[in-house]
């Protein structure tokens, strides 16, 4: 998964209005954003299979730190718990939590068994959606065009830049995903750390996105839209 991770976060700003869109685009990613750094210390090992095409080039040697299942139960509380405490928001926090713990599960739906559930030794899952480049695209698309769809509803650009803003973050993630998918292998794994750093660009281009939309009253979003908005 990829674009999917950050579908969950747009589509979940329609039920907690509260959170920031930064912290929830942040969060369903996280376990992404911490492991090109635990590679990097030499913490976590990843590997480049170039004979494979698409998403089955990488492959998780070692890193049950960032995406074992044990390791994302403590990241969603290290995100949730200080947010709860920064906001008083409890349905917030609970969203945030479930979002981060969302990456493990739909990374297990993807990936070869190559997630980790334990910190040490121990079972690795995996469905394999990847083996299918159509299924994926097809399953991750669907999932990124629905939550782009709840999320553009739920909203409106209260300045030009608004939009513009969001539909250059939107193409950007595309862009990113496909090249990802359909060009040539990453030399080694360094270089796909170094890259995926990059996305920690993603949620404050969210969070300024935000500045620039409003969302729709509670009352029209039960409607299904229409009518004013309040500003975020």
């Amino acid at each position: 998964m990829l674009i999917g991770h950050f579908a969950l976060g747009l589509a979940s700003k329609r039920f907690t209005r509260r959170t920031p869109l930064g912290l929830l685009l942040l969060a369903p990613f996280l376990l992404d954003l911490i492991f090109p750094i635990l590679v990097l210390l030499g913490w976590e090992q990843m590997r480049i299979l170039p004979e494979e095409h698409g998403f089955l080039t990488l492959e998780l040697v070692h890193m049950p730190y960032s995406h074992g299942l044990v390791g994302a139960m403590g990241w969603a509380m290290l995100l949730a718990l200080p947010y709860f405490l920064w906001r008083r928001d409890g349905r917030g926090a609970i969203v945030l939590a479930l979002l981060v713990l969302s990456h493990w599960v739909l990374d297990v739906v993807t990936h070869r068994p190559d997630m980790p559930v334990l910190l040490s030794s121990g079972p690795k899952l995996g469905l394999g959606l990847w083996h299918s480049l159509a299924g994926t695209f097809l399953v991750e698309g669907a999932l990124f065009a629905g939550s782009v769809w709840l999320y553009v509803s739920a909203t409106r650009a209260t300045r030009r830049s608004g939009d513009l803003g969001l539909w250059g973050l939107i193409g950007l993630l595309v862009v990113s995903y496909l090249g990802f998918a359909l060009g040539p292998p990453m030399p080694n794994a360094e270089a796909v750390a170094y890259l995926t750093l990059t996305s920690w660009l993603v949620p404050f281009w969210a969070q300024w996105v935000e500045r620039h939309r409003a969302l729709a009253a509670p009352a029209a979003l039960n409607k299904g839209g229409g009518a004013r908005a309040a500003s975020i």
